[in-house]
């Protein structure tokens, strides 16, 4: 029994010591890691369709509907798109229109590169 209850010591030393290594999870490096996409895919040919003037419902029929909408203004669509693997960031873009009182589109900006196709 006194050799049993050594090993079960020295198995629950050894456990309690290698938990407190201090690995870092994002230091690990598994074999594969799925690719996350989150977002609006948005093409450079869609973009260039956007001009000042559209409604919402054309902007919508080009691009989709925003994944984001400005809580406190609804004349403000945010587009965001990210690509994610191994938990770095491959792919990274925003596009932001506001629209006057009558729903026209009077701001289009963005930010970052879109995809070719």
């Amino acid at each position: 029994m006194d050799k049993c209850l050594k090993i079960m010591v020295m198995v629950t030393i050894s456990l309690l010591v290698g938990a407190c290594s201090g690995v870092k999870l994002s230091q690990w490096h598994f074999p594969y890691m799925m690719e996350v996409q989150q977002g609006n895919y948005i093409t450079n040919d869609q973009y260039k369709q956007l001009k000042i003037g559209m409604t919402k419902e054309q902007v919508s029929y080009i691009i989709g509907m925003p994944l984001s909408q400005y809580m406190f203004d609804q004349n403000r669509w945010d587009y965001i798109y990210q690509d994610n693997k191994n938990n770095d960031l491959k792919k990274n873009y925003s596009v932001t229109i506001l629209f006057d009182k009558n729903s026209k589109a009077v701001n289009i900006s963005k930010t970052g590169e879109f995809f070719a196709k």
